[in-house]
C-alpha cells in the first residue's frame, strides 16, 4: 500500500489543536465560576503515589518504550501470545472450614468455568488434614492448585502433594503453587515466620517438581492494610527480591529461584490504574531479573479482586465493583484471576455468589473476549503514561526498603506501617469529606435495607498490618 492509499482517518476535518482544546475547556470554566489561564493544572488528579493524571494525554506525553509481547520489559505481556488461545486462568478462593461444602464448591466451580483451585487450608480455611478428601474427585492433572496456608504451609504441601501421588500424577507433571509466603505472614502478624523452612520447601520443589511453583511475593498484605499501587508493587517486588537472595544463599541458580516465584496484587474499581499496575508490575521485575543475570522471563501474576473496595451494605453493588475489577485485571495482562464473591466481605460466600463470581470471568473470556486482543491497553497515551509514572514510583518505593536493609527490616522497624497509614488516612480523609465515593454507603445509601446474612468465615491472621475495608466506619455510622 503506497502512502496515497492509506486512509486517513477524520480527513475531511480541519486539524485540531491543544490550543483549541484549551480555549474551550476555560470557556466551560468560566461559565462554572473558575477564571484559569492552566486548565490542564485545575483539572489534574492527583495519585496517592506522588503524580498527576492530566485531562489530556497527546503523543507528547512520552514515556519509556514498552517493547513488544514476550520480550523484555514485558509491560505488553508476559508471552507471545497472552491469552488469546485459552484466556486467563480462572482461579476461585475456597477458605470454607466445612469439608463437605468445600468439596462440593471446589467441584461446582470447576465444573462450571474455573479453572484452577486456590485453597486456604490451616487455622484460617480448611483442616490440612482435610486436604486429601476435599480433592479426591479433581483431576489434579487439569486443575492446578494454589496453597494458601500460612505457617501451616509445609503440612498443606505434603498433603497436597501426597494427593497427587495418590491420583497416580507423575511428579515432573505435578502444576500449581505450594504457596510459602513467610514475610507475607510476617506482614500479617508482626511475628517472625519460617524463612528457612520455605527455602528447604522450594528448594525440593525445584528439584523433584520442574512445573511446580513454591512461593508467592503477595501484595495483598499491603494493599489490605490501605496501601497505594506503588506502595503495593514497591513492597510486593522488595519480597520477591527477598526470596531471590535466600534461595540463591542456599545453593539456587538465579533462574531456578526466579521460576519459583509468583505474584499476587490486588485489582480495584479504579480499572485504568489497574491495568497500569500489572503492565508497571512485569517491568519492574524484568529490571530486577535483568540486573540479577537472570534468564529474561516474566513471573506468573494473581490478580485478586480488592478486599478493601468490598461493602456489607448494599452488597450487590459488589458485582459491578469485581466486574471491573476482573475486566482491567485481564486488559493488564494478569496470568490468573481470582474474583471475590460479592457477599465476601459478610462470611462465607453461598452457591449464588460464588456462581456470580465465575460466570463474571466466564463472559468476560468466553463471551466478550477481553483474552483475545494483546495488550489492548498498548499505545494509549494515558496508559503508557500512567504505567512508566507508575513505575517510577513503584521503583522508589523498593529502594527506599532497599536502604532500609530490606523488606524484613522495613517491616521490624514499622518503615511500612508508617507510609501505609499516611497513605490510608489521607484517602479516609477524601471519603469523608465527600472527595471519593463509595456507591450504596456514602453515596445513594439505602436506608431501609435489610441486612444480608452469612455463616462467619474463619478469622484471618493478625497482628501486623491492619485488614480494611474503606466502607466499614461509614457503615457502622449507618447502623
Amino acid at each position: 500500500m503506497t502512502s496515497a492509499d492509506r486512509l486517513e482517518l477524520a480527513s475531511e476535518f480541519p486539524a485540531a489543536t491543544a490550543d483549541q482544546w484549551r480555549a474551550l475547556v476555560g470557556g466551560v470554566l468560566r461559565k462554572s465560576g473558575i477564571e484559569t489561564d492552566d486548565v490542564e493544572a485545575v483539572l489534574a488528579s492527583a495519585t496517592y503515589d506522588g503524580f498527576d493524571l492530566k485531562p489530556l494525554y497527546t503523543a507528547e506525553d512520552t514515556a519509556s518504550p514498552a517493547g513488544f509481547p514476550g520480550l523484555p520489559p514485558f509491560v505488553r505481556g508476559g508471552t507471545p501470545d497472552g491469552r488469546v488461545l485459552g484466556g486467563w486462568d480462572v482461579r476461585q478462593r475456597h477458605a470454607d472450614p466445612d469439608p463437605a461444602r468445600t468439596r462440593q464448591a471446589i467441584l461446582a466451580d470447576l465444573e462450571n468455568g474455573a479453572t484452577s483451585v486456590w485453597l486456604v487450608a490451616g487455622t484460617a480455611g480448611l483442616p490440612v488434614d482435610a486436604i486429601g478428601d476435599v480433592l479426591a474427585d479433581v483431576y489434579l492433572d487439569l486443575a492446578p492448585v494454589t496453597l494458601d496456608a500460612g505457617d501451616q504451609t509445609a503440612a498443606a504441601a505434603t498433603a497436597l502433594l501426597a494427593a497427587h501421588a495418590d491420583k497416580g500424577v507423575q511428579a515432573s507433571e505435578i502444576r500449581g503453587n505450594l504457596g510459602a509466603d513467610p514475610i507475607g505472614l510476617r506482614a500479617r502478624t508482626g511475628t517472625a515466620t519460617d524463612l528457612d523452612g520455605a527455602v528447604a520447601l522450594a528448594r525440593d520443589t525445584a528439584r523433584r517438581h520442574p512445573r511446580l511453583r513454591a512461593l508467592v511475593a503477595d501484595g495483598l498484605p499491603y494493599h489490605d492494610a490501605g496501601a497505594s499501587d506503588g506502595q503495593e508493587l514497591g513492597y510486593a517486588v522488595a519480597t520477591g527480591v527477598a526470596y531471590l537472595r535466600a534461595l540463591t544463599d542456599a545453593g539456587l541458580d538465579v533462574d531456578t529461584a526466579a521460576g519459583l516465584l509468583e505474584f499476587r496484587l490486588a485489582a480495584t474499581v479504579d480499572q485504568f490504574a489497574t491495568i497500569a499496575k500489572f503492565r508497571a508490575a512485569r517491568r519492574l521485575w524484568a529490571r530486577v531479573t535483568e540486573v540479577c543475570g537472570a534468564a529474561t522471563r516474566s513471573a506468573p501474576q494473581h490478580a485478586v479482586t480488592s478486599s478493601t473496595m468490598m461493602t456489607r451494605r448494599d452488597p450487590w453493588v459488589n458485582m459491578l465493583r469485581t466486574t471491573v475489577a476482573c475486566f482491567a485485571a485481564g486488559v493488564g495482562g494478569a496470568d490468573a484471576v481470582t474474583v471475590q464473591p460479592f457477599d465476601a466481605a459478610i462470611g462465607l460466600p453461598d452457591g449464588f455468589a460464588r456462581r456470580i463470581a465465575r460466570n463474571t470471568q466466564s463472559i468476560l473470556v468466553e463471551e466478550s473476549k477481553v483474552a483475545g486482543v494483546l495488550d489492548p491497553a498498548g499505545g494509549s497515551w494515558y496508559l503508557e503514561r500512567h504505567t512508566d509514572d507508575l513505575a517510577h514510583a513503584a521503583w522508589a518505593v523498593f529502594t527506599g526498603v532497599e536502604r532500609a536493609g530490606g523488606i524484613v527490616a522495613a517491616l521490624d522497624s514499622g518503615l511500612v506501617d508508617e507510609r501505609i497509614t499516611a497513605t490510608r488516612d489521607a484517602r479516609t480523609a477524601r471519603l469523608a469529606e465527600g472527595a471519593e465515593a463509595i456507591t450504596g454507603v456514602t453515596a445513594f445509601p439505602n436506608e431501609h435495607e435489610k441486612p444480608l446474612e452469612r455463616p462467619p468465615a474463619p478469622p484471618q491472621p493478625g497482628g501486623g498490618l491492619p485488614r480494611i475495608r474503606y466502607a466499614e466506619p461509614f457503615e457502622e455510622a449507618h447502623r
